[in-house]
């Protein structure tokens, strides 16, 4: 079984709720930290020896990498370039994860194409709360937190690049080209997947704060309390490599 890896450290805030829910998926035969500050100081003048093995997934969390100075997720797409990261990558046949900053650090590592960016939204402003997304015809509800979640490129994605999840809620609007909310990549055996709502925060179905469940009604919380939530039964899909779009 593939083991997973979960980026931490310069700003990354949701790695506990990542690898929790890569661990829930029950994918992997581990889930472990990497500790990039770790690595790097540990490596001064030496080349970064990475434990990646052919198959494993390298998972990006949210959060504010850098304080997003100069713009989300730029300077840890620079520094990882520099550790000489996406190489190991595409030398291991790495899948990736990367949600919300973890996605803005792929599209700044031109993962998804150079001329794809995740810019400013518009209407501007913060957006934080679930929303109503699709995938194909399945619907779900997870939540998002981001201020530069607007996805937007020049021409046309390339053709290895597909999109495989939408907006789908008539009061949002970030000003996403074409109400995309996530972009996946099959490059040879290995899949890079990223999107802006963050499914690792809906793990069960009462994660979802509009689910009526009451002390009034025990027998029908219980039946709630282990299904699988939305985020988690996505994540799984992802995992699997399979009909995502």
């Amino acid at each position: 079984m593939a083991k997973a890896f979960v980026l931490k450290g310069w700003g990354i805030e949701c790695e506990a709720e990542m690898k929790r829910a890569a661990q829930a998926t029950g994918v992997f035969s581990a889930v472990e930290d990497l500790v990039l500050p770790k690595i790097l100081s540990s490596s001064a003048g030496v080349q970064v020896r990475w434990p990646f093995e052919k198959g494993d997934w390298v998972l990006l969390p949210g959060g504010f990498s850098f304080s997003d100075h100069f713009g989300s997720g730029k300077l840890l797409a620079l520094k990882l370039r520099e550790l000489g990261f996406f190489k190991a990558v595409e030398t291991s046949e790495l899948s990736l994860l990367g949600v919300c900053n973890g996605f803005q650090v792929l599209t700044e590592s031109g993962l998804f194409g150079n001329d794809t960016r995740l810019l400013g939204n518009e209407p501007g402003g913060f957006k934080n709360r679930w929303i109503r997304l699709r995938r194909g015809e399945e619907k779900m509800r997870l939540p998002v937190r981001h201020g530069e979640g607007r996805l937007s490129w020049k021409g046309s994605l390339p053709l290895e690049v597909k999109a495989f999840l939408h907006y789908d809620e008539e009061s949002f609007d970030n000003g996403s080209r074409d109400r995309i909310a996530g972009l996946v990549r099959h490059r040879g055996g290995s899949v890079i997947c990223g999107m802006m709502p963050h499914p690792e925060i809906a793990l069960g179905t009462l994660d979802d704060p509009d689910v009526f469940a009451t002390d009034y009604f025990e027998h029908h919380r219980a039946e709630l309390w282990n299904q699988e939530g939305a985020g988690l039964k996505l994540m799984k899909r992802i995992f699997s490599k399979e009909n995502l779009v």
